[in-house]
C-alpha cells in the first residue's frame, strides 16, 4: 500500500472492513438521492409535455370544428402539424437535457466516492 492508503484505512482488518462498508453506503444513499431527484424533476417536465400535447389536442379539435372548407381544413393541418413538431422538439430538448444531468450527477457522484 501506498503511505496516502495507509494513512487512510485503519490497519486492522476489521477496522478496514467498517470503513469499506461505511464509504459503499453513503456512495449508495448518494446515488439514491441523485436518482430520486432525477426522478422528481423529469416526472414535473414529463407533466408539463402531457399539458402542452392536451392543449395542442383540444386547439386542434376546435379548429377542425371550426374549418368549413378543405382549404381551410388543409391550413388547419399544416398549422397544428406545425406546433406538433414544436412540441416533439421540445420534449427531445428536454429528454436530452435530463440524460445530460443524469450523466453530470453521476460523475460527480462517482468523483466524490473516490476522493472520500
Amino acid at each position: 500500500m501506498t503511505g496516502i492508503a495507509a494513512e487512510r484505512l485503519p490497519s486492522d482488518v476489521p477496522g478496514a472492513f467498517v470503513e469499506f462498508n461505511k464509504r459503499a453506503l453513503h456512495f449508495l444513499f448518494d446515488a439514491q438521492r441523485v436518482i430520486l431527484g432525477e426522478m422528481v424533476t423529469a416526472s414535473d417536465e414529463i407533466l408539463e409535455d402531457v399539458r402542452a400535447e392536451m392543449n395542442l389536442a383540444a386547439e386542434f379539435a376546435a379548429k377542425i370544428n371550426e374549418a368549413h372548407s378543405v382549404e381551410n381544413i388543409k391550413t388547419v393541418l399544416k398549422e397544428c402539424g406545425q406546433h406538433q413538431m414544436d412540441v416533439f422538439s421540445r420534449e427531445s430538448q428536454n429528454i436530452l437535457r435530463r440524460n445530460q444531468r443524469l450523466v453530470e450527477a453521476t460523475s460527480q457522484l462517482f468523483a466524490s466516492a473516490r476522493n472520500q
